[in-house]
């Protein structure tokens, strides 16, 4: 399901298999066993939340209120930490 779900959010965003491989720096092969498999890592998705233009967010049921958001920033701080 998480695998139908990336493929409808970068379809929805016009983003080929080759945008996110190349985004991911991998191969075609390596990107249909994620997505088979459900094997994303929390960096992977943010990246591919920012191919789409878009942020990976936990949101409150009940409110609908974004609790945390995550966004490339995040990843390149915690490249520097």
């Amino acid at each position: 399901m998480i695998g139908n779900k990336i493929k409808a959010l970068l379809n929805l965003k016009n983003k080929t298999t080759n945008d996110v491989c190349e985004s991911l720096q991998i191969i075609d092969t390596a990107y249909y066993r994620k997505i088979k498999k459900n094997t994303f890592k929390a960096e992977e998705l943010i990246i591919l939340a920012d191919l789409a233009d878009a942020q990976l967010c936990y949101v409150d049921k009940e409110t609908g209120k974004i609790l945390v958001s995550f966004d490339i920033e995040d990843i390149k701080k915690d490249a520097r930490d």
